[in-house]
């Protein structure tokens, strides 16, 4: 396998979903469910405007009333038709893609929530203030991005390898976000570097020998140095970041620093593989 291939199977391995919840005030028959499927990730516009009214886009059809601006909750109402607004917001989703949506309320003020722009009609009032500042959702660094699963991985490629060469490996599936998780960046990079390592390490035993022998190492002494070193950066990933420093009990047990030396730990033995 190719370098290019293992960099996009590992990243693809290594992709989840974020939620969370809250609830809503809707029609007495309508109950809040947990919004499955695509989650939003960031907020990267709020907008604030004079009060306006929007009908229904589909006066005939039901339209869904998202609990909070992370969409993490919804119901489906249909007696309403007519919403009051004074806010919308932009968000990015786990797809890629963005979609604006509004915060509305029905005259009482009995039923409201977030619905997508597009299945409003109606003109928005005069603009009373604009935040661009991403918010990240903030499920994504903490209840769901603690959580790691990890898969055990199979050797794949077709190189000679000795009995010495046997090694576990396993792929690191977590939803982190790379911006902040606990208020660290580029940690989603450091798990995708320990990923792309141990996948090389497993299908390619010998990527190592020519970077070995400059340095008077055999075959089976340079192997045992990566594998050392890989279990040791995987361990720490999987143990001291996403359990210890995650439960809050360890404040300082990882800091900005650390998570750039691991990258540059796993950035030295990546580049240093030739197969």
């Amino acid at each position: 396998m190719k370098k290019t291939q293992i960099i996009k199977a590992v990243s693809a391995l290594s992709v989840a979903l974020f939620v969370g919840g809250a609830a809503i005030t809707v029609d007495a028959s309508a109950k809040a469910v947990k919004t499955t499927g695509v989650r939003v990730t960031k907020i990267t516009k709020n907008t604030h405007y004079k009060k306006s009214t929007f009908k229904k886009a589909h006066p005939k059809q039901g339209i869904v009333l998202y609990s909070n601006r992370y969409l993490t909750k919804h119901v489906t109402t249909k007696k309403t038709h007519v919403f009051y607004s004074t806010e919308s917001v932009r968000v990015k989703k786990s797809t890629g893609k963005t979609a604006t949506y509004r915060y509305v309320k029905n005259a009482k003020g009995s039923v409201k929530g977030w619905i997508w722009t597009g299945n409003l009609k109606g003109k928005q009032g005069k603009v009373t203030k604009v935040s661009n500042k991403t918010v990240i959702a903030p499920t994504t660094n903490v209840k769901i991005a603690k959580k790691t699963h990890v898969t055990p991985l199979k050797k794949t490629s077709s190189d000679p390898s000795v009995a010495s060469d046997k090694v576990s490996v396993k792929i690191i599936s977590d939803a982190v976000s790379n911006s902040n998780f606990m208020g660290l960046k580029n940690v989603a990079t450091f798990r995708d570097k320990i990923n792309q390592w141990g996948t090389i390490l497993k299908n390619h035993p010998n990527a190592w020998d020519a970077w070995g022998k400059k340095q008077n190492y055999t075959h089976k002494d340079i192997h045992r140095l990566v594998d050392q070193d890989y279990t040791t950066q995987y361990q720490w990933y999987t143990n001291d970041i996403k359990v210890t420093f995650a439960s809050g009990h360890a404040k300082g047990l990882v800091t900005q620093t650390d998570i750039k030396n691991g990258i540059k730990v796993a950035d030295k033995y990546i580049n240093a593989a030739k197969y």
